[in-house]
């Protein structure tokens, strides 16, 4: 500032040429708000002529490069595209002139100035611009590490599930189509199942949907889950206009990058086991493969010569099979594309390939309704059969060796290696179009004509059930199990009001079976005291009986030998009364006659007793009798509790089985109501969480794009502070200039005044 005054106070005719001098040395800031762009013609092209075209030029193009022109310089060289537009990290040119890779170059010097490499990453990270109207054409690149140290042979250390992914579909309708593809991971129980402008994720052995993944590029025609099970491709697009393969990360759902921009629907696609190269195939009748770490195109296959139908890596990677729609069929070389094998047998279009797990076999099915294996050592065909007639559409290797194929006949079926059928499945509703096995479920899934997809027990045939293609959206989730929320707990209602009242029959039949029980208790006791009684009387009239027979007799006994005994004292007497003399026979006489009055007297008491014990013993006897009546009614009694008692019971059990039956309806019922909540709440956390996903994903997407636009107004600020100080240092050279100049005219001014 101090120099710019001094000018203008020194002469006001020098004004004109430093601000011509200042400005044209400041080219690159003519507009504040247009940041200049870096370009090839303007900016790389100087560059690179004074470092590389020496050996990068038409007539030499060292590694097949030529870097003088921009088409070339695109196209790249031997080892491929030099050049990532927008990202120069990835670029091979930038790896080589930064020293971040070898060969280092330019040879044999050193490293460029960083201003020059600051330039050069800035033209590559702005789209690669050919010139100040070109415009920016950044391919889309994976930004997920695609490629493996090895291709896997063995289980993975996790199996390879979906998180919590949103189960809202994408363009649901009211009817189904042909199933276009499926798919099921080799390490878990997942299947993959195409529909209209998505992918439906299922559980194999629940049968839940466990995600939905936007396919909005049209339908997809191919599935394939990488060999480790942690990728899913699909392949597809809309017939005649666009076609293109999409890999997902299978455990978070992210969709990592699209490969391919086919004029048609792609129809075949397989990534490699590695994960570095993608083919695809379709309606062009050419196999492209892309490579995983660029996104670009590696090589294309021009042998067929009609649609694609089949393309399958080799689970080693080794080879490379497609077929098409005319029956060709050809095998290659996994990573050079060269061709290996021809494959010739089938009679018409090919509709389906699947290796063995070990390579080293290749099955093919036909629509010449075949299945044909063939050996890869010299693509010999070692065993074909007729599998189902009309054609067939779909087969599988298992990891065991078995096959499962799908045709016209509508039956999905299993084969062992010989051709021998272990097990067909109960026919589909129109012919099976897609088929695929689980081996971590042991399901069977086969898709058809009509859009059924169902799922089979392998191990039996049994059908497990079916999973769809086009799901109902949440909201009709949840409105269907409001409905049956409802319903159900409606019939929980009317059944808890049949279980009540069969429990109240069951509790008035009880307490009527108890009271009947207890009669029979009550009379039983009283049974038993009334025998004990009969016992007692029955006893005191066998006592008395036997007192009064031995009475009886006793009397009887005296009474007759009474008479005798007085006989004998009155002719005793007789006898003393004729011998008076004889004192002797007086007092025998006497002591006879006192003993006959003993007896007489003993006669008389004894015959009072039995007169008296037979009196006792009758009413003994009329005792007994009434207590044997006693016991009849007692008994009586009894056996008519007991029959009344008895015949509670059945009543009693019927209604107890008809409550049990009610409790258990009421039981399950309450069952149904509480899974069906369940439902309503698991619908209703769904829709929250697919609201809560989208309105991330919006924000996500807000925020990137405000990256996006930040990034480059930092890239657009770093070229203007970069230009401008570039022109900051032309103008001080201007200045300089400008100075020493009006110094020389000074001098010369003074001169001419004579002044010096």
């Amino acid at each position: 500032m101090r120099q710019l005054f001094f000018i203008q106070s020194a002469s006001r005719i020098l004004i004109p040429v430093l601000v011509l001098l200042v400005t044209s040395a400041l080219p690159l800031a003519a507009e504040e708000n247009d940041p200049p762009k870096t370009t090839y013609d303007d900016h790389i092209q100087p560059i690179l002529r004074q470092k590389c075209f020496s050996c990068h030029n038409p007539d030499k193009r060292s590694g097949d490069l030529d870097m003088t022109n921009f088409t070339n310089l695109m196209q790249g060289g031997g080892s491929g595209e030099v050049i990532e537009p927008g990202d120069s990290s990835s670029s091979y040119l930038y790896q080589l002139i930064s020293h971040q890779e070898e060969p280092f170059m330019p040879p044999e010097s050193p490293k460029m100035p960083d201003a020059t490499l600051v330039t050069v990453r800035d033209w590559i990270d702005g789209g690669a611009l050919e010139n100040s109207s070109s415009k920016a054409q950044i391919a889309k690149r994976p930004s997920f590490k695609m490629s493996l140290v090895g291709a896997p042979t063995e289980r993975p250390a996790e199996s390879p599930m979906p998180a919590r992914m949103s189960l809202e579909p994408i363009r649901p309708t009211s009817s189904t189509t042909a199933v276009s593809a499926l798919a099921t991971n080799p390490w878990s129980p997942l299947a993959a199942v195409a529909g209209h402008n998505q992918i439906v994720l299922y559980h194999t052995q629940s049968l839940d949907l466990l995600g939905v993944l936007p396919f909005p590029e049209g339908v997809a025609h191919v599935l394939k889950f990488s060999r480790n099970g942690s990728l899913l491709l699909a392949g597809g697009g809309r017939g005649g206009a666009h076609g293109l393969a999409v890999v997902w990360n299978v455990k978070t759902g992210e969709r990592i990058f699209e490969i391919g921009d086919e004029l048609d629907a792609v129809l075949a696609a397989d990534i490699s086991a590695d994960q570095t190269q993608i083919a695809l195939g379709g309606p062009q009748r050419v196999v492209r493969v892309y490579s995983t770490k660029t996104g670009k195109l590696v090589r294309e296959i021009r042998k067929h010569t009609d649609w694609i139908y089949e393309v399958a890596f080799s689970p080693d990677d080794v080879l490379l099979a497609t077929a098409d729609r005319n029956g060709g069929m050809f095998v290659w070389e996994g990573y050079t594309g060269r061709e290996y094998l021809t494959l010739k047998g089938h009679g018409g279009a090919i509709t389906g390939l699947s290796w063995r797990a070990d390579s080293n076999v290749l099955a093919s099915c036909s629509e010449d309704g075949s299945i044909r294996l063939w050996e890869m050592e010299n693509g010999r065909q070692i065993k074909n059969w007729g599998a189902h007639s009309g054609g067939a559409a779909s087969v599988e290797f298992a990891r065991d060796g078995r096959l499962l194929s799908g045709g016209r006949d509508q039956v999905a079926k299993f084969w062992n290696q010989d051709g021998k059928q272990l097990l067909a499945f109960k026919p589909s509703s129109d012919l099976v179009l897609q088929i695929t096995f689980c081996d971590e479920a042991n399901r069977a899934i086969a898709g058809d004509w009509n859009g059924s997809i169902v799922v089979w027990n392998a191990e039996d045939g049994s059908r497990l059930g079916e999973v769809s293609a086009n799901p109902p959206t949440l909201l009709a989730r949840l409105e269907a199990a409001e409905r049956e929320l409802a319903t159900r707990q409606q019939t929980q209602d009317k059944l808890s009001e049949v279980f009540r009242k069969a429990n109240t029959v069951v509790q008035k039949t009880r307490a009527e079976l108890v009271a009947a029980q207890q009669t029979v208790l009550e009379l039983q006791n009283k049974s038993d005291a009334v025998t004990v009684t009969v016992k007692t009387a029955q006893d005191d009239v066998a006592t008395r009986t036997t007192r009064h027979e031995e009475l009886a007799k006793s009397v009887a006994t005296l009474g007759q030998a009474l008479p005798d005994l007085k006989e004998a004292a009155a002719k005793a007497q007789a006898a003393a009364d004729k011998l008076a003399s004889d004192k002797q026979l007086s007092q025998q006489v006497q002591q006879l006659k006192s003993l006959a009055e003993q007896r007489t007297a003993k006669l008389t008491e004894q015959q009072n007793q039995v007169s008296a014990t037979a009196t006792e013993l009758e009413k003994a006897q009329l005792r007994l009798v009434e207590v044997k009546k006693s016991v009849s009614s007692a008994a009586a009694a009894l056996e008519k509790a007991r029959k009344i008692s008895e015949s509670l019971a059945p009543p009693v059990k019927a209604a107890e089985e008809k409550a049990a039956m009610a409790k258990a309806a009421v039981d399950q019922s309450a069952s149904d109501v509480a899974g069906t909540r369940q439902l309503v709440h698991r619908w209703t956390e769904e829709i929250t969480f697919d609201k809560r996903i989208k309105q991330l994903a919006s924000e996500r997407q807000v925020a990137l794009n405000t990256l996006a636009e930040r990034t480059e107004q930092l890239r657009q600020l770093n070229a203007t502070a970069e230009a401008a100080e570039a022109a900051a240092r032309k103008a001080a050279v201007a200045v300089a200039d400008t100075q020493k100049q009006v110094d020389r005219l000074k001098e010369e001014f003074l001169k001419a005044r004579g002044l010096e």
